[in-house]
């Protein structure tokens, strides 16, 4: 089990939308809204630490002791020239280093919407949990340069988007940053940058929302197809050979999904699947939550409640879509976390304290698909590992203004 405590938190990314920020008049006459986040962390990670289980897993494990980190302090300003137009900057400060997480200028007019900068895809979920659904993290957590439209007509809206593609990355499930999984990554300089085109489109009833969305470009030169593709998935030669020229490699990508939410006695569930295709890759994924808000009569404010099961695919040897899918097409390798399978349940609880004040409590219970097999952890002599320990438990306040 892992316990992560986070002490602070100070606004966000995705503030209470009932906390007011604090409102600066320069003497141009452009008003600066200013909020801002921290969160400062304790966690133990399921599963043995120290240098004697290195190799029990074929990799180096990163931390698996209690640690304290600030893991980030986020500072977001908004500036407003207009009623309409406005330009949003967050800086976020971490161990790392400092860096403009998101930036863009966007005018809202009526049921008009424009965007362009450096932001998430529109698709993308503002969180009521630290956790994010396992395709959340691995497709729609990144960051993109993007030229972004959007037109609600009635209860429909549809939209249209120009992005510089994000190239394949790695990621955390959750807080262990052991074993990564795939996922497409925040977009940086690269060379060989390409472009990825999307249409979106939604509409709500009374009870009842839905959306779709397909994105389509190229894969980066080197960086998606070489570097990720071919270095980090054995398998991959079987497809297309490792020596193959980029005038020759398929770079073709796209990434499609849809998402659905019934509302039904003040009780929400959703269910999300996305499907993906990079070169010879395909990966698909699901989740399904169920979500609330209810009061006790011993307490003054209300409490928030989760529930959601979400899985994530990889199989460099599935053709179409997941209805081919086999057991005897599993590629994972136990050395290699990107190839595994993955589940997560999340079990989430949340109390506001005040306006401004959360206090989250989040369980994360993990299963992979490593690849392992009997056979070859006798080889090795070591243990048979079809699976991981990194199950956590999250304790969260969070501070709004």
């Amino acid at each position: 089990m892992s316990l992560i405590f986070s002490a602070i938190s100070l606004g966000g990314e995705t503030p209470n939308p009932n906390s007011k920020a604090v409102n600066i008049v320069v003497p141009s006459g452009i008003t600066i809204e200013i909020s801002g986040e921290a969160e400062i962390e304790f966690i133990n990670v399921e599963g043995n630490g120290g240098a004697q289980y290195e190799e029990d897993f074929l990799k180096k494990i990163e931390t698996r002791s209690p640690y304290t980190q600030i893991d980030k302090t986020v500072l977001n300003l908004k500036l407003l020239y207009t009623e309409h137009l406005s330009y949003n900057f967050n800086l976020r400060f971490d161990d790392e280093g400092a860096y403009a997480d998101k930036h863009f200028l966007k005018y809202e007019k009526n049921n008009f919407r424009i965007e362009l900068g450096k932001n998430r895809p529109r698709v993308a979920l503002k969180r009521k949990t630290e956790g994010y659904p396992l395709i959340g993290t691995s497709y729609w957590k990144g960051r993109q340069y993007q030229f972004d439209v959007e037109q609600k007509i009635l209860s429909s809206s549809i939209g249209a988007s120009i992005a510089l593609k994000r190239p394949l990355g790695y990621d955390d499930a959750a807080e262990d940053k052991s074993f990564r999984m795939l996922v497409y990554d925040d977009t940086e300089k690269l060379d060989g940058q390409t472009i990825e085109y999307g249409l979106r489109g939604s509409h709500k009833m009374k009870l009842f929302k839905v959306e779709g969305w397909y994105y389509t470009g190229k894969l980066i030169d080197d960086e998606d197809w070489k570097k990720r593709l071919h270095y980090d998935f054995d398998y991959y030669a079987e497809l297309e050979a490792d020596t193959v020229l980029s005038k020759d490699a398929n770079i073709n990508h796209y990434w499609l999904g849809g998402r659905a939410e019934l509302s039904l006695l003040g009780i929400l569930y959703r269910f999300e699947y996305i499907y993906s295709k990079d070169g010879y890759l395909p990966r698909d994924g699901y989740y399904g939550e169920i979500s609330s808000y209810f009061k006790l009569p011993i307490l003054p404010n209300r409490f928030f409640i989760l529930g959601r099961y979400g899985s994530l695919r990889i199989d460099s040897n599935r053709k179409a879509f997941p209805l081919s899918w086999s057991e005897d097409n599993n590629l994972a390798l136990l050395k290699d976390p990107q190839t595994w399978d993955r589940t997560m349940t999340t079990l989430a609880l949340a109390y506001d304290i005040t306006t401004y004040a959360k206090l989250k409590f989040e369980y994360y219970v993990l299963d992979e698909d490593t690849g392992d097999t009997k056979i070859i952890a006798d080889l090795q002599n070591r243990r048979y590992q079809p699976s991981v320990d990194d199950n956590q438990f999250l304790l969260q306040l969070e501070l709004n203004f």
